[in-house]
């Protein structure tokens, strides 16, 4: 390599040195400012600032730092005129460089050469300083520092909070839905029949619940629970049976005056609202086939038609009082409800009315049995049965019984309805209790129940023990005879006379004062108590006869 191309190869990487210098410091001033910037807004908001964003900012810098020094790479000519200018050459750098590109020689321009390399050879190119941005290195050095600051904020306790409340709510929420889709499951399998099957509608029930979003909102997955136990409730609203089952309390009151052990069985049935026992006591009221029943006397199927009459009578009469108060009420607040509430209603008053009329129905085809069997049991005893009348008698029953069993499916029914009522309110009962779930202020409604019987509580205010001056049973009562144990005071025998030291008393005084002194600087003894102790021993030295200092025995001349 010739002398001056090696020249030049140091003054260039002198400069590239510079330069690289300068590309690094502005890249890491940009990257710390922006840096800087999305920090403060996490701090700001009082986050912690995520760790990745430090990664992403240093990798950008050494990127942005590198594609500058490469794109500020000073090239060989720029270190000629820099060459030329720095040490004074008056250009003859860049006049040999320009000689060789035009192939210039021989001659002037071999002597410019030879001189040109004899100027440069003694020439050293560490001459060329290194500059140091020293502002632009202060700028670069804070911002970094600044951000280095930021990493150590921590996310504020109260977002935490909150944070991990709606993770909480989420976890919660998703729990919820599956517990809800898991005893709509257990719903649908406690049905008996079909019928109660579709009363309760399982589909419907996991569409509401399926309708659930999750979400990290409180208040927004309170609302939406909120929602769910309305719609249970109006589910189990639709299945409303409040006028048969006041019916039905009716007719059980008027039941219980009958003597008909069976009436007053289906009567406790009835006010207890077990519709679907009642239904079964009403299948054993019905009267027997007369094919089945042809050995049976006349007289005790006509005891039977009575009590059955008696019964349907007692029936009838409660459908008939339902019928005149509901007709009195209905004329005394007609005038306040509104007319799109009477029109809803008055669909559901119709069904209910049937179950009235069939209790009706039921005390005329009753009636006209019994009445059958009466006039058969008078032909008995006359020897002349009117087989008109029998037949009259059979289809008569057959009725009676279709009576009976319409009336007993009307009750499996409402028992049916009743049941499925039950189990819609108790979803809704534990939809209103997963809002207390939500909120942490109640265990799940679906958590197994665990732990030990309750115990006893005490209320310390009623508590016997708490005056300790009470005799609550725990004390031990000594029993011996009085004055037979030990005393605190002793009779000495004196060489003469006949007088008792008290030296032995003073001693105990002396010491009962220590203890009572001792007893009033407790700070656990409450000051009434102190002040009572105290006057207590006042009053006894007050009592005490006059004389001080310590007795001597006395002769008793």
């Amino acid at each position: 390599m010739q002398p001056l191309d090696s020249f030049l190869l140091a003054v260039r990487h002198r400069l590239n040195k510079n330069r690289t210098a300068r590309a690094v410091l502005w890249a890491l001033t940009a990257g710390a400012g922006v840096l800087l910037v999305i920090a403060l807004i996490y701090v700001g908001r009082g986050y912690e600032v995520p760790r990745y964003w430090y990664g992403i900012a240093a990798g950008a810098t050494a990127i942005g730092g590198i594609a500058g020094a490469l794109a500020r790479r000073a090239t060989v000519a720029e270190a000629s005129e820099y060459a030329d200018g720095f040490f004074k050459l008056k250009d003859i750098i860049v006049s040999r460089r320009r000689f060789e590109s035009e192939q210039k020689a021989g001659g002037y321009y071999d002597l410019q050469a030879q001189q040109t390399v004899e100027t440069v050879r003694p020439l050293d190119a560490k001459r060329v300083p290194f500059v140091w941005p020293q502002k632009l290195a202060a700028v670069a050095f804070v911002l970094t520092m600044a951000c280095a600051l930021t990493a150590f904020k921590s996310t504020d306790q109260a977002i935490l909070d909150r944070l991990d409340g709606e993770r909480r709510t989420e976890a919660r929420m998703e729990a919820v839905k599956d517990e809800l889709l898991k005893a709509i499951e257990e719903l649908e399998k406690s049905a008996d029949t079909e019928a109660e099957k579709k009363a309760l509608d399982p589909d419907q029930l996991r569409e509401f619940v399926k309708q659930l979003e999750s979400t990290k909102d409180l208040a927004e997955a309170l609302k939406q629970l909120a929602n769910l136990e309305r719609k249970l409730d109006n589910a189990a609203q639709a299945l409303d049976q409040k006028r048969n089952e006041q019916l039905m309390k009716k007719v059980g009151e008027e039941l219980e005056k009958e003597e008909d052990p069976q009436a007053r069985e289906l009567a406790k049935k009835l006010k207890n609202e077990q519709f679907k026992d009642a239904a079964k006591d009403v299948e054993k009221m019905k009267p027997e086939d007369a094919k089945l029943s042809k050995d049976k006397k006349l007289s005790e199927k006509r005891k039977e038609a009575a009590k059955l009459k008696a019964a349907a009578k007692r029936m009838a009469a409660a459908a008939r009082q339902q019928k005149s108060s509901q007709s009195k009420n209905s004329k005394e607040g007609g005038e306040n409800n509104e007319k799109s509430q009477s029109a809803q209603m008055s669909k559901a008053e119709d069904r209910d009315d049937e179950l009235s009329e069939e209790l009706e129905k039921l005390e005329m085809e009753a009636d006209e049995y019994d009445q059958d069997m009466e006039e058969l049991e008078e032909g008995e005893k006359l020897g002349k049965i009117d087989l008109s009348k029998l037949e009259k008698s059979d289809q008569d029953g057959e009725k009676l019984r279709g009576r009976l069993d319409k009336l007993g499916k009307g009750l499996s029914k409402m028992g049916m309805k009743s049941d499925a009522k039950k189990k819609l309110l108790s979803m809704s009962k534990k939809a209103g209790q997963c809002q207390g779930y939500m909120q942490n202020l109640a265990e799940s409604p679906f958590a197994n129940p665990g732990g030990l019987k309750p115990g006893d509580g005490t209320v310390e205010s009623s508590r016997d023990q708490k005056d300790k001056l009470t005799d609550n049973g725990n004390t031990t009562q000594l029993k011996g005879q009085k004055g037979d144990g030990p005393s605190i005071t002793k009779i000495e025998a004196a060489d003469d006379g006949t007088g008792v030291a008290h030296r032995k008393a003073e001693a105990k005084e002396r010491a009962f004062k220590k203890q009572f002194e001792s007893f009033v600087q407790r700070e656990d003894v409450p000051e009434d108590v102190k002040d009572g102790v105290k006057q207590y021993f006042e009053s006894l030295h007050a009592a005490e006869p006059a004389g001080g200092g310590e007795a001597k025995p006395t002769d008793g001349k």
